[in-house]
């Protein structure tokens, strides 16, 4: 793509893209991290804006059954306080 369509929405159409993806990762926090970290790295780029997380879902390989997270809020890293487990 040429660069004067980059972040100018005068010159090129605007699209909509929804993704949907797997993560893997060892508990709830740690899907949250790293479902932030993908939407952090998108908006990092030049022709990406306002990515946001939806929605966040543990689903075991093999299983039509999903258990969606209440909280997908991005976890805060607080190394003044001791956490509660």
């Amino acid at each position: 793509m040429s660069k004067e369509y980059l972040g100018d929405p005068t010159v090129g159409k605007r699209y909509l893209v929804t993704l949907d993806m797997y993560v893997y990762a060892e508990n709830d926090h740690m899907a949250r991290v790293a479902a932030h970290d993908l939407a952090e790295n998108c908006n990092n780029n030049e022709e990406v804006y306002n990515t946001q997380i939806l929605e966040i879902s543990e689903q075991p390989f093999g299983s039509m059954k999903c258990r969606t997270l209440e909280d997908i809020s991005n976890p805060v890293e607080n190394n003044s306080t001791e956490l509660p487990f």
